[in-house]
């Protein structure tokens, strides 16, 4: 509705401009007001420590509560004259980065208000595919997840952002300092390997250059949660299980290569590679793979893998 009322402004001032008034000026000042403007703070996410500056604070920080998207923020205190800290509140109902409210209050009053970019901490599975695509661009250039890791090395890959540069960092504590371990590509697809410790892991997704946009983001430490499978070579011995966007199917390389299985070939290793199109577990039989060949295959190049540097094999 806020747009629809400032695309209507901008028409009136459009047919109503002074003859002096040129269209460049009315569609500079079109694209002003289109604009957002809240604020963007460093996190933004729930748990995290922020902080606002603002010369319209001076004088209004002591004995002050602050409100985000109407919920109240925690260890608010403020730093200076000018700045207020907190920490995020969890604001129900937003699962995607969103200008909310932020109100500061004294003796139940407001004292500052403006909008600033609240971003949730979403919850990802790993090993399953996503069919959401997050948006980022060069302002909004964060988006954060939350996700359950292993004791295990895990591999990240984001794909379908042709245009832009992203980087992919994680870190453990809520307000830690993220790691950077994918830094690697410039634009379509960023992917890499890191061994993590069993627990809740943060990760952060940035936009570094280029032009804004959606993207995927795919994780896995073990064979992945198939959209598409196929097998090859006849009979086969190797079967390809690509994650996608789902939904999952039933027919993966568990079922197309039961008859392998059940001629006495066991399944030997699984090899979970990234690509410019996501991620793939190439499963590996005994009708033509031991484990340490599938592993070498999996692991240095030559071997019919992909991205062999940042893949992944598990033994079995």
């Amino acid at each position: 509705m806020k747009h629809i009322i400032l695309f209507t402004i901008i028409l009136s001032l459009f047919y109503c401009k002074k003859k002096e008034s040129s269209d460049t000026e009315t569609l500079l000042l079109g694209l002003a007001l289109l604009s957002p403007n809240d604020l963007i703070l460093e996190r933004g996410y729930p748990g995290s420590q922020n902080q606002i500056q603002s010369s319209e604070l001076v004088g209004k920080t002591s004995g002050i509560t602050i409100k985000v998207g109407g919920v109240a923020a925690t260890s608010v205190s403020a730093t200076s004259s000018d700045t207020v800290q907190f920490t995020m509140p969890t604001i129900p109902g937003i699962f995607e980065n969103t200008a909310v409210d932020f109100v500061v209050e004294k003796d139940g009053a407001s004292v500052y208000s403006t909008k600033v970019r609240y971003r949730p901490l979403v919850s990802w599975n790993i090993n399953e595919p996503h069919a959401v695509y997050r948006p980022i661009d060069g302002r909004d250039n964060k988006s954060f997840f939350q996700i359950t890791a292993t004791t295990a090395t895990h591999v990240f890959n984001s794909y379908g952002h042709g245009l832009a540069d992203l980087d992919i960092s994680y870190f453990t504590s809520l307000n830690g300092t993220p790691i950077p371990f994918a830094t690697k590509r410039r634009t379509g697809a960023e992917f890499n390997r890191v061994a993590l410790n069993a627990g809740t892991v943060y990760v952060m997704v940035q936009h570094i250059s280029g032009l804004g946009g959606t993207y995927n983001l795919q994780i896995a430490n073990s064979g992945i949660v198939a959209s598409s499978s196929a097998t090859l070579y006849t009979p086969p011995s190797l079967c390809y299980d690509t994650m996608g966007t789902g939904p999952a199917i039933a027919n993966n390389c568990a079922v197309l290569m039961d008859p392998v299985i059940q001629a006495g070939f066991t399944r030997t290793g699984r090899c979970t590679y990234p690509s410019d199109n996501g991620l793939t577990t190439r499963n590996y039989y005994q009708n033509g793979f031991g484990t340490a060949y599938a592993e070498s295959t999996c692991l240095f190049p030559g071997g019919g893998s992909q991205n062999e540097a940042e893949a992944i094999f598990i033994a079995n």
